[in-house]
C-alpha cells in the first residue's frame, strides 16, 4: 500500500507536553485535509496517512508540506512482515536496464526482530542484487537510497523524503496580531510566527483615494496565500488611515513623518490587541533596511505602547534571506505587484533614522486635531472581515 509517513520532527523535544503538541498537529492536518478521502493512524513519533483515492496523493503531500510541525513528509510503501514479499516489491520499483547504483539503510523499530539493522541491510542487498544484474552497492554517493523501517507488524519502505515546514503546530502558541503592509517583508515574519506555532490575525492601513483598492485585494490575497492550509480562519482588520495620515503630513519637521505615522499604528495595534485579546502584535521590520528600522526608530515608534510585546521575527534577517523565504512559501510574486501602500507613499524625501522620543511627543502635541481624529478612526473606520 503507498501511504504518506509524517515525521514530527521538533516536537519530541516537547517532553511531557509531547502529547498536547501531536493532538494538536492531528487536529490541524484533519482540517487542512477535511475534504479528502484519507486515514490517519497516529503514533508517538510519527503517523502514516492512507489515501484511498489514488489519484489525489500529490496533492495530498503537496499540503501536508505546508502544516507547521511537522518535520518530513514521505511518500513510502507498507507491506505485511513478509521479508520475500518486500524483496519482490522493491525489485519491481528499482528494477532498470541500465546499470545503477543503490544503498540501503535500515531502522529496527522492533527490536523483537531477529536481525539487527546492518544484517537486515546486508540480507536484502544480497537479495536485491541477485535478483538485478544491473544493480551496484555504492555507501557513499548511491543514485538511489532504499530505507526499510521494521515496525511491529509492518515494514515501512521509501526512496525520498521531501522536507516538511518543522517547528511546532498552529494554536501551541498563543494569538498574534500581525502588522501586513503587501509588501515582501510582513508576510514571510507571519510565516515565520506561524511555523512557530501562534494563531496569526492581520491589522491593515488604507489611505484611499491614495491607495488603491488593489492594494487592500493584495494584502488579502497574501493571507489566503499564507494560510489556506491552517486550521483557522485569519481576520482581517482595515484601518482607514487617512484622515490621520492627513493631519500627520502638516508637523513642522517633515522628516519626522514615517515615525509619527508608524507611532499611530502601533498606538491602534495595540487598541485591537487588548479589545481582542491577542498575546501580541508584531511586525515585519529588519534592522538598518529603512530608516523607521534603525534601534532608535523603533525604541522611538515603540514607546507609545503600554503593555504589549512587539515580535519582529525578521529582525536580523538581510533583504536576500527574506526574499527566498518568500519565493519558497510562494507570496513573493503577488508582494511586487505595483500596488502601493500607505507607507510607501508618504515616505519624506529625508527621513529620520535617529528620532527621539521627545521630539516625537512634541511634534504631536503641536498638532491639534490628531487626538480627536485618532479616537474617531477607532471608533468609526476600522472594519474586521474573515479570509477564506
Amino acid at each position: 500500500m503507498k501511504i504518506i509517513y509524517l515525521k514530527y520532527g521538533e516536537l519530541t523535544l516537547k517532553g511531557k507536553n509531547k502529547k498536547l503538541f501531536i493532538n494538536q498537529l492531528f487536529s490541524n492536518i484533519k482540517v487542512a485535509l477535511k475534504d479528502f478521502p484519507i486515514k490517519i493512524i497516529k503514533k508517538y513519533d510519527s503517523c502514516t496517512i492512507e489515501i484511498k483515492d489514488g489519484n489525489l496523493f500529490d496533492q495530498v503531500l503537496k499540503i501536508l508540506a505546508t502544516i507547521p510541525g511537522i518535520a518530513l513528509v514521505i511518500p513510502a510503501y507498507q507491506v505485511d512482515k513478509d521479508f520475500n514479499r518486500l524483496v519482490d516489491e522493491i525489485t519491481n520499483k528499482i528494477s532498470f536496464k541500465e546499470t545503477t547504483t543503490f544503498k540501503i539503510e535500515t531502522k529496527r523499530h522492533d527490536k523483537s526482530y531477529e536481525l539487527n539493522s546492518m544484517e537486515f541491510s546486508r540480507k536484502l542487498g544480497h537479495y536485491l542484487l541477485l535478483n538485478n544484474k544491473n544493480l551496484k552497492v555504492d555507501v557513499k554517493q548511491p543514485k538511489i537510497k532504499i530505507t526499510v523501517e521494521i515496525h511491529k507488524e509492518k515494514f515501512i519502505y521509501y526512496f525520498e523524503r521531501i522536507k516538511g515546514l518543522g517547528g511546532f503546530p498552529i494554536g501551541c502558541g498563543g494569538r498574534v496580531l500581525m502588522l501586513i503592509s503587501g509588501g515582501i517583508d510582513s508576510p514571510v515574519a507571519a510565516h515565520l510566527l506561524m511555523k512557530k506555532g501562534y494563531k496569526v490575525d492581520f491589522v491593515t492601513f488604507v489611505s484611499p483615494p491614495h491607495t488603491k483598492p488593489e492594494a487592500l485585494e493584495k494584502v488579502r490575497k497574501l493571507i489566503k496565500q499564507l494560510t489556506f492550509s491552517c486550521p483557522y480562519v485569519p481576520k482581517l482588520y482595515v484601518v482607514n488611515f487617512i484622515k490621520l495620515q492627513h493631519e500627520i503630513s502638516h508637523i513642522f519637521d517633515h522628516s519626522y513623518q514615517i515615525t509619527i505615522m508608524r507611532r499611530y499604528f502601533f498606538r491602534i495595534a495595540e487598541h485591537l490587541k487588548n479589545t481582542n485579546e491577542y498575546d501580541a502584535i508584531a511586525t515585519g521590520e529588519s534592522l538598518g533596511q529603512v530608516a523607521s528600522q534603525t534601534i532608535q526608530s523603533m525604541n522611538t515608534i515603540e514607546s507609545v505602547l503600554e503593555n504589549t510585546i512587539v515580535l519582529r521575527p525578521l529582525l536580523t534577517f538581510d533583504k536576500l534571506e527574506i526574499i527566498n523565504i518568500a519565493n519558497k512559501i510562494g507570496t513573493y510574486e503577488t508582494s511586487i505587484l505595483p500596488f502601493e501602500d500607505s507607507c510607501s507613499l508618504f515616505v519624506p524625501q529625508n527621513p529620520v533614522t535617529k528620532p527621539t522620543i521627545h521630539k516625537a511627543q512634541k511634534l504631536e502635541n503641536e498638532l491639534e486635531l490628531i487626538s480627536s481624529i485618532y479616537n474617531i478612526t477607532i471608533e468609526k473606520h476600522i472594519e474586521q472581515e474573515r479570509i477564506k
